[in-house]
């Protein structure tokens, strides 16, 4: 019967047996009973395989396709890999797919110190860090969750705000409205009634005149009747004048009252579906996805170059001696092959040719410690006595311009068109050649001397007696060791040459900070190593630069492959 896991016994069920499992074979990718995993153990073929509880297979099934050791295509195990394509081959698909690939390794060469590499590590992080992002997404999709409600009951606050304020001003319309209506209705009737009480006083004349006429009719005679008749016929003209000329006035015409409604607001309440409308604006996301991507280019290092660091050996090609009271604090090396030197001492730059000797000593402020390489004929100094950074031209002489940093700093470098300075407890300052500071990057930085290097988007500094750290561009630390406190150079695969001033040992660290190899003193360290610089461009050899107090020790690196 199958246990809680479903997991049944390989060899049990090629005999239409049921078993149930309680080992794994990861080499077999097979599950084994009891019994079975004895005979496994003992059989000659399988004695040397790798078996591991039911139990914790449940725990990694999931990326179990991910490890299969046996080849698809050929059924051979896999023995090689192929850094060139990237994928594992078995001893059949070498000469079929790889004939031509020269970077072919076995993996059991590949796979030593696997559980600690840097890429394991790498992906280790990239793992935490995710899950990380995830949680953050989901508090921040809580937070827009409560924002909205929040939101939804602030704008139906202000839709009824709103409704109140229209059913205001509509009301004092409908009041200014009603108040007109009122005053010209009142002032027509008042018209109307004078008019009336004219007429009333007329019509009654009127039938006065009729009523003596009636009378003279009775008692009168004709002469008498004739004469008044032109009386009569005066007056009845007089009224007939007055009755004609109201007729013809403004008080005689009919008044009708009519509403005449604003023709826009009309058309705009026919238009109108609603007073508004909700909007809904979607923000970019602002939660970091590629951190770990960024820092993993950043850190990504070959295979090949990995193996560097085991491999690396110097040679001493060159020494170049200093009077004793010369106090050189860093070195760099233009495209052309010269060295620069900082003289702390006698607040100079002094440029040596290719083969070692004095060409050219430049004034500089007081007090110069890091040095940086910005072209094949400029470099850049930090001069700490006055709290600046000289940049100076090497082949004219001169001191080009100067940027106030105006706070203690020590070391220099330069990248992608950028000064950075070390700044004592302050952090990496990040200024451009025009000498305006864009920003500073937050490290911890001891108020000690210390050096600085950068290598892509990441940083590594020193500070004197304490430690030597990786940081990346937002000032993240990545590692940090106590295997050094002074100089410090990065070559080309990111990997750093470190010095520790107190014990005069010289150190290469690899790019994730997890593997380290310390030079054996076969040189002569006459006293506290300090500056570093590793030339980049070099192409045979790379050159190491030590600088040493009272002279310099230049060395090529060998890389034993």
């Amino acid at each position: 019967m199958a246990s809680s896991s479903g997991k049944l016994c390989g060899p049990c069920e090629a005999r239409h047996k049921t078993t149930t499992a309680v080992s794994w074979c990861m080499d077999c990718d097979d599950g084994l009973c009891s019994s079975c995993l004895e005979d496994h153990k003992v059989n000659k073929a399988s004695k040397k395989h790798q078996t591991i509880p039911v139990s914790q297979y449940v725990g990694i099934e999931s990326v179990s396709s991910l490890i299969k050791q046996e080849c698809e295509e050929h059924d051979q195990r896999l023995t090689f890999y192929c850094l060139d394509h990237c994928v594992t081959a078995c001893a059949l698909c070498v000469p079929e797919k790889h004939k031509q690939c020269t970077s072919l390794k076995p993996i059991e060469e590949l796979a030593s110190n696997a559980k600690t590499s840097a890429e394991l590590f790498d992906i280790e992080r990239g793992i935490k860090e995710l899950d990380n992002t995830v949680d953050e997404l989901k508090k921040h999709r809580q937070r827009n969750i409560d924002t909205i409600k929040g939101q939804r009951k602030t704008i139906s606050q202000e839709i009824k705000s709103f409704r109140k304020q229209i059913n205001k001003h509509l009301d004092k319309i409908e009041s200014d409205l009603l108040k007109e209506l009122e005053s010209k209705s009142e002032q027509n009737i008042s018209e109307i009634n004078i008019l009336l009480a004219k007429l009333k006083e007329r019509g009654a004349n009127i039938k006065s005149l009729g009523k003596t006429i009636h009378q003279l009719k009775e008692s009168l005679s004709d002469v008498q009747v004739f004469l008044a008749t032109k009386g009569f016929s005066e007056k009845l003209r007089e009224e007939h004048e007055w009755v004609s000329m109201i007729c013809n006035q403004d008080v005689a015409k009919e008044v009708i009252l009519e509403l005449s409604t604003d023709a826009q607001l009309t058309q705009m309440v026919s238009d109108l579906k609603g007073f508004g409308m909700i909007d809904v604006v979607r923000n970019p996301c602002q939660i970091k996805t590629d951190a770990w991507e960024q820092q993993r280019a950043q850190l990504n290092v070959p295979m090949t170059a990995a193996r560097d660091i085991d491999q690396t050996e110097l040679e001493l090609i060159r020494e170049i001696s200093f009077g004793v009271d010369e106090n050189i604090k860093d070195c760099v090396i233009v495209n052309d092959g010269r060295m620069v030197f900082a003289n702390y001492n006698r607040s100079q730059v002094l440029v040596y040719t290719p083969e070692g000797q004095l060409s050219k000593s430049i004034n500089v402020d007081e007090s110069p410690f890091g040095l940086a390489v910005i072209n094949s004929d400029t470099v850049a100094v930090t001069c700490r006595k006055h709290e600046t950074i000289n940049i100076v031209n090497i082949d004219d002489c001169v001191v080009k311009q100067k940027i106030k940093v105006g706070k203690p700093f020590y070391g220099l470098s330069y990248h992608d068109g950028k000064l950075y300075v070390l700044a004592s407890l302050s952090g990496i300052m990040e200024f451009d050649l025009t000498g305006n500071m864009i920003r500073t990057i937050q490290v911890d930085v001891p108020g000690s001397e210390g050096y600085l290097s950068s290598y892509k988007d990441t940083f590594c500094y020193t500070c004197y007696n304490e430690f030597i750290a990786c940081c990346d561009n937002n000032g993240r630390e990545i590692w940090r060791l106590d295997v050094a406190d002074s100089g410090v150079a990065v070559d080309n695969y990111g990997n750093y040459f470190c010095a520790k001033y107190s014990s005069n040992t010289l150190q290469i660290v690899s790019a994730d900070g997890r593997r380290k190899k310390e030079f054996q003193a076969e040189f002569e360290w006459t006293s506290g190593i300090e500056g570093l610089f590793f030339d980049k461009n070099a192409a045979l050899y790379l050159l190491l630069m030590l600088l040493i107090m009272q002279h310099v020790q230049n060395f090529s690196r060998h890389l034993n492959t």
